[in-house]
């Protein structure tokens, strides 16, 4: 899942980036509200976390600005503000409102939430064949039996489970499982796939197809045996 946070205490913005980045998360930072519009505009987030006070304008005129461009996009916000009137006016454009200080197990959790109240539901819990990946737990198995998996394979398993049937191409992954600083000429997300072939993969079973000069596409499938000659 990928994140854009808007908040212009670093501290707190540091806190929550290492805290979701801990839990699989792709976390980038806008530390003014026009800075976080223009990267709401340019890029592609399935949440958004907002700060209510920034140094340039209120989340409200943040929230208007990013709902031009992006309608549909969650938009979960952060203040010390506990006056209901402030909570009233930002859930009216908003989805979903919390106060500092706040817990950041409770703001994954409202996160993930969010982004399954979209017209496209992402389960906690995905499938394919054998394989089963519960988000919300960060555990994968096949046939039942646990698979480790890195934060980053976990991601990238998590977003080809999401999009099956899809060619994704290299940009599209590095672009939803890596951040926005991440150099587009590296290998990798080549590296990654070949790691998480290593450990799904076996014997005429497949899942990650690579589609010639286009991406990868993941589709579980089981190779026929070639008939001897």
């Amino acid at each position: 899942m990928k994140v854009l946070v808007i908040e212009d205490e670093r501290q707190i913005a540091s806190f929550i980036k290492k805290g979701l980045e801990a839990e699989t998360f792709v976390v980038e930072i806008a530390n003014t509200g026009a800075q976080g519009i223009y990267m709401a505009e340019i890029n592609q987030y399935d949440v958004i976390v907002l700060d209510f006070h920034l140094p340039d304008m209120l989340g409200t005129a943040v929230s208007q600005e990013i709902r031009m461009t992006k309608p549909s996009i969650p938009i979960l916000v952060l203040s010390v503000e506990h006056d209901m009137d402030v909570k009233v006016d930002m859930l009216s454009i908003c989805d979903d409102y919390m106060t500092k200080p706040f817990s950041l197990r409770e703001l994954e959790v409202r996160l993930r939430a969010l982004t399954r109240r979209g017209e496209i539901v992402h389960g906690t819990v995905l499938q394919a064949g054998p394989i089963h990946l519960d988000s919300a737990r960060h555990i994968v198995t096949f046939d039942g039996e646990p698979i480790a998996m890195r934060n980053k394979e976990f991601s990238l398993l998590e977003y080809f489970m999401q999009h099956k049937d899809i060619v994704l191409s290299r940009e599209m992954i590095l672009q939803h499982v890596w951040d926005m600083n991440t150099d587009p000429f590296t290998n990798t997300v080549d590296t990654h796939i070949r790691l998480l072939r290593k450990k799904l993969e076996r014997g005429n079973i497949i899942f990650i197809h690579t589609v010639p000069k286009r991406g990868y596409r993941f589709a579980f499938e089981i190779l026929k045996d070639t008939p001897a000659v």
